[in-house]
Formats: structure tokens, C-alpha cells, sequence
């Protein structure tokens, strides 16, 4: 590899004079480019940047467009810190892809009701369930859109294979089985899945503008705004570490300040969890490591983690976002995408939120205030218990009802189960609202749901 084909991490220029009113690219992506491919890559990031900020609907998600950009070449940057090389074609590629990934997602969909995009249903109440819904479509709408405006990429001079290059790459950075991809699509697809899924930043959703606007914000909106103001930025040497070698390793150290010191545990599960499926779920943190050697993971940091409370309105934000300002419904089942058909009636009143084991459970419960939980007997317990303490683990639902109970007291506690061991321990739980059996009349179902919680 030759040094004029290598971004060495060692160089510090900028080409902050290439982008008007746009922060500088990261020096190690700067120094190796062409004064073409520098020009063709500014006038990417400022037509990219337009459309994104000026997109009207769903303005009230994290900011998608220059502040997202800005933070996506610093965190280019760290990693380059770290010893990640490109060669100048990857550097180029990935500068692209970096302005070009969202244009799918974000423009597409102004033009949707949000009765449109749920197909007429109620929208999930849980905010990481509604991402999830639109990034299943997301890389869909990003193929779509570039095919449908191919001369977005060309007109900036942009060859045709380049711009469908651009293209593959950027579809890949959501939902796409990266592991059936080839070539770029596959590496630099796995590298820009974990650049994105790295922007924690609060500069995402300026804090002043979530103060004015969360009344008129939708809750997921609401939650995604505040879990970005209570996350650490990312700094090398405080929650970044770096062990160099043959074989660097870099470890991202997820620290949240909300609050509250209860809702730490649930906040920094909510920021890791993204991070941790893209690395180790979808592989990419794999991918990269055999592409470019550098390893990439993230822990949360409880010892970073503090409380901070930032004043009665701030209480209101969290409120919001944790609860819609309705009743909320907790239901604790380790099959859960099977149940939301049962709940989609109720999502109409309620808030209705899922927990997929009894510590991700308890942890929810710690951060905001639950009206009623539905339990499964037979929920993993998330090394919550042991085998002893809950009968093997065919009872681990009971010993969550009882923990409930003592801890949240206000809290109402039903079970639905499919369960086929003796349930005697079960309608001994105190103050135990229903015990109904799976599968379970939907009808019946809603009315004693209603009946508790009127």
C-alpha cells in the first residue's frame, strides 16, 4: 500500500476552507483525498446537509443533517486515533456514505402520516419499538430514493459506479444481513453502521430546543431528545479507551447523567443496547476487526454514571418520555413480539412498554412509575435469580411479582402465562389482580385490563 494511497493518522491538516459554514473532516480523511475528490465530497456535504435540515416532517427526531455529519467525522477521527487505516478509495467511499445514509429515511418520509407509515395501526408505544419498525424499511427507502434521484450523486460529478457504490454501501448501514454482502457493501456498510450507531452526542437534539418544544413533541420524539442530553459525549482518555497494538482495541464506555440515580441502569441499557446489537448481533464489530484489525466494543459505565438534575421542567421532559403522560402498562415476557397484536387496542389509552426478562423489568420500573404489571411465569430471569430462588427457573415470574410487590408497592401486578406447572404459588401473590392463561380471548382480555386500571 502506498502512503499516498493511506490516510495516516499522524497528519492533523483540514479542509474546513472546502466547506462553507460546514466543520472540517477529519484530518486523516483530508490528507489523502484529491483536490477532486475534496470538492466533489464538500458540495455532497452541503446539498446532503440542505435536504436533511430542511425536511419538514418528523423535524422532532434527533437532528439528521450537518450536526449529524460533524459528529459522524469526529467519531471517524477517534477511531483513526485508535489505528484504524483507509486507503484513499475507502476514505472517499465512506466520506460519501456519511452524508448520503439517512437521505433515505428522512426525506422519504415527510411525505407519510404517521397512520400510513403503521399501515393504519397504533403506533408502538415504546420508543425503541417504533425505531425499530422504521428501520426495518429504511435501507429499502434509501435504494428507492438514490435509484429514483440517481443524478443526486452524478450531478456533483460523481461517477455512475462510484454514485452506485455509494449506494449499496449506504443501504447496508440498517437492517440489511451484512454477513450476504461482498466487497465495500459488506466492509465499509459495517463500518458506517457502527460510525452511526456511535453519535450518542447531545449536540443531536440541543438541549434549549427540547426545553421550548417538548409539549408539542410526540413521546418518542420526547425520549429520544432526552436520552441524548443526559449521554456523555465521547472523549478520549475519560470514557474512550484505547489499547494500542498489533491488534488495537478500542472500548467505548457508555455514561448517562439523568435525572435521577434510580433510571441509570434503564437509561444506560437504552443507549448500550443499539450499540451492542450493530457490534455484536449484526456483526459488524467482526467485520471490521478481520477488514482493518481494529477491535470495537462498548460497555456501560456505572462508575462514569451520575445523577444530575436540571430543574422541575427537565422532570417533565423525563415524564413524558418515559410514560406519554399516560397510564403505563408493563409487560414482562420473553416471547413479546408475540403478544403486540393483543395490546394494539389498548395503545390507543395506555402507555404500553415491554420487558423481555425480570432485570430489564426491574430496571424500567426503577425510571418511571408503572400501573400495571403483566407477568409470565416463566420469563428468563436475566441472572437476576438463580435456579435455586426461583424452582428452577419455572417460577421466575412469581419471585418478579413478589419483588414487585415489595418494591413498588402503587404498582398493580396480573399474570398472563402459558405456564402448564401448578400455579398455586402464583394466586398467592398479594394483591394479584388476574391470572388468565395463554393463548387468552383478546376481548376478555382488554376488559380486565380496563377494569384494573379504570
Amino acid at each position: 500500500m502506498s502512503s499516498e494511497q493511506t490516510c495516516p493518522r499522524q497528519k492533523r491538516t483540514t479542509i474546513a476552507a472546502a466547506l462553507p459554514g460546514g466543520p472540517a473532516l477529519m484530518p486523516f480523511i483530508d490528507s489523502v483525498l484529491t483536490s477532486k475528490q475534496r470538492t466533489q465530497l464538500a458540495a455532497l456535504y452541503e446539498h446532503a446537509s440542505t435536504l436533511l435540515d430542511l425536511t419538514p416532517h418528523f423535524r422532532f427526531f434527533t437532528l439528521h443533517g450537518k450536526q449529524h455529519f460533524a459528529n459522524l467525522f469526529e467519531i471517524v477521527d477517534i477511531l483513526a486515533e485508535a489505528g484504524l487505516v483507509l486507503r484513499q478509495d475507502q476514505a472517499f467511499l465512506l466520506g460519501c456514505c456519511l452524508c448520503v445514509h439517512d437521505v433515505g429515511m428522512v426525506v422519504p418520509l415527510k411525505d407519510f402520516t404517521g397512520s400510513e407509515l403503521f399501515r393504519g395501526m397504533p403506533q408502538p408505544a415504546d420508543p425503541a419499538d417504533l425505531i425499530r419498525q422504521i428501520r426495518i424499511s429504511h435501507h429499502n427507502l434509501i435504494d428507492i430514493y438514490v435509484k429514483s434521484h440517481f443524478d443526486f450523486l452524478t450531478s456533483l460529478g460523481l461517477s455512475a459506479s462510484d454514485a452506485a457504490l455509494i449506494r449499496d454501501i449506504s443501504r447496508n448501514h440498517r437492517q440489511v444481513d451484512l454477513f450476504t454482502q461482498d466487497g465495500f457493501a459488506k466492509t465499509l456498510g459495517a463500518l458506517l453502521r457502527v460510525i452511526d450507531e456511535l453519535d450518542v452526542s447531545p449536540t443531536r437534539a440541543p438541549g434549549t430546543v427540547l426545553e421550548s418544544h417538548f409539549n408539542e413533541m410526540d413521546a418518542t420524539s420526547c425520549w429520544h431528545w432526552f436520552k441524548h442530553n443526559i449521554t456523555q459525549e465521547w472523549r478520549i482518555g475519560h470514557n474512550v479507551d484505547i489499547i494500542p497494538g498489533a491488534t488495537p482495541r478500542i472500548t467505548f464506555k457508555v455514561a448517562v447523567h439523568p435525572q435521577t440515580a434510580s433510571s441509570i441502569p434503564y437509561w444506560l441499557t437504552q443507549v448500550r443496547r443499539p450499540l451492542a446489537r450493530v457490534l455484536m448481533d449484526e456483526g459488524a464489530a467482526r467485520i471490521v476487526a478481520e477488514t482493518w484489525g481494529i477491535h470495537i466494543s462498548a460497555v456501560e459505565s456505572h462508575d462514569l454514571s451520575t445523577s444530575i438534575h436540571r430543574g422541575p421542567v427537565w422532570d417533565r421532559i423525563e415524564e413524558k418520555a418515559l410514560s406519554a403522560n399516560r397510564k403505563v402498562i408493563l409487560v414482562i415476557d420473553d416471547e413479546v413480539r408475540k403478544l403486540h397484536d393483543l395490546f394494539l387496542g389498548l395503545m390507543n389509552t395506555y402507555h404500553v412498554i415491554f420487558a423481555q426478562n425480570a432485570k430489564d423489568a426491574l430496571d424500567k420500573m426503577a425510571a418511571r412509575p408503572v400501573d400495571l404489571a403483566i407477568v409470565d411465569l416463566q420469563v428468563g430471569s436475566g441472572f437476576q435469580w438463580n435456579a435455586e430462588e426461583t424452582k428452577d427457573f419455572k417460577m421466575t415470574g412469581v419471585r418478579l411479582c413478589q419483588e414487585i410487590v415489595s418494591r413498588h408497592p402503587i404498582t398493580k401486578v396480573a399474570i398472563l402465562t402459558g405456564s402448564r406447572h401448578d400455579l398455586s404459588d402464583a394466586r398467592e401473590i398479594p394483591h394479584l389482580q388476574f391470572l388468565l392463561k395463554k393463548p387468552v380471548d383478546p376481548e376478555r382480555f382488554e376488559q380486565e385490563v380496563t377494569r384494573v386500571l379504570s
